[in-house]
């Protein structure tokens, strides 16, 4: 995601060269010929379609908000993607290194609130996202004390970054599942797009170094794969329109996300 980081997954699908050939009549019915695979023959009546599935869902939850999540990407982002590409792609972000400090002491502020918040919750859903590994609060935190030993001077949090906050806390008072969103993009997000980014303004503002941002304690990989395994069992038994809710989240995840890196999103 640009507009909320760049996520890493990609899906690759079959689907049958059917095309409708002729309608003819007999006995007074409709009949729908089709080709399939290029043999001419009668098709039965279409089943009718479920009208609980959802692209994915046949996977699990989190394909079905990878799905949607792809869909927003630009198009030079993933061959998913359907949005135009943005004004200011990241190849061409020049922002200093005040900005990027800025940029680490806004995603704290939203990274900080929500791992407080499932830290201190009796909510059972959030619950089972504590200490899954992911957490990035600390190593943002030894971030910022390294620019401080720099000699920069730490800003506040932007009104983006709070404002982010102030809607998270909203969601989870009124409608703690499609939290649940925010917290798969934003984190999720920034193992894919997020490194890309972190690389790219190590070696434009850093001569290479490597921020602890973007280390984990062990193979990130592992704990994304044990974390979908979590976010699929805890879906499972939502009804189709708690899980919808839960997707029509994405396109605010993204804009969320995207002004915290509106920091680094800057012209040379």
């Amino acid at each position: 995601m640009v507009v909320g980081f760049v996520s890493g997954f990609l899906s690759s699908g079959r689907a049958l060269n059917r095309s409708p050939r002729v309608c003819s009549r007999a006995n007074g019915r409709t009949v729908l010929m089709t080709t399939a695979h290029g043999h001419g023959e009668a098709e039965a009546p279409a089943r009718r379609a479920d009208p609980d599935r959802r692209p994915g869902s046949h996977k699990g939850f989190v394909e079905e908000m990878r799905f949607v999540a792809m869909k927003l990407h630009t198009k030079d982002q993933a061959k998913e993607g359907m949005q135009e590409e943005s004004a200011l792609p990241i190849n061409e972000w020049r922002p200093a290194k005040e900005d990027y400090l800025q940029f680490l002491v806004d995603s704290k502020c939203v990274y900080e609130y929500i791992e407080g918040k499932i830290e201190s919750s009796d909510d059972e859903t959030l619950a089972r996202f504590k200490n899954s590994g992911l957490e990035r609060t600390e190593a943002l935190e030894r971030d910022i004390v390294w620019f401080t030993n720099q000699g920069f001077s730490v800003p506040e949090p932007t009104k983006a970054a709070e404002k982010y906050v102030a809607y998270l806390e909203k969601l989870i008072a009124d409608r703690p599942n499609a939290f649940l969103c925010h917290w798969y993009n934003y984190y999720f997000a920034h193992t894919a797009g997020g490194r890309m980014i972190g690389r790219m303004m190590s070696s434009m503002l850093f001569d290479g170094f490597e921020f602890d941002f973007y280390l984990w304690d062990r193979d990130v990989k592992e704990i994304l794969s044990e974390v979908r395994v979590t976010i699929d069992d805890v879906a499972k038994d939502w009804p189709r329109d708690v899980k919808d809710d839960c997707l029509k989240e994405t396109q605010l995840a993204f804009s969320y996300s995207g002004t915290v890196l509106g920091a680094l999103a800057k012209a040379g």
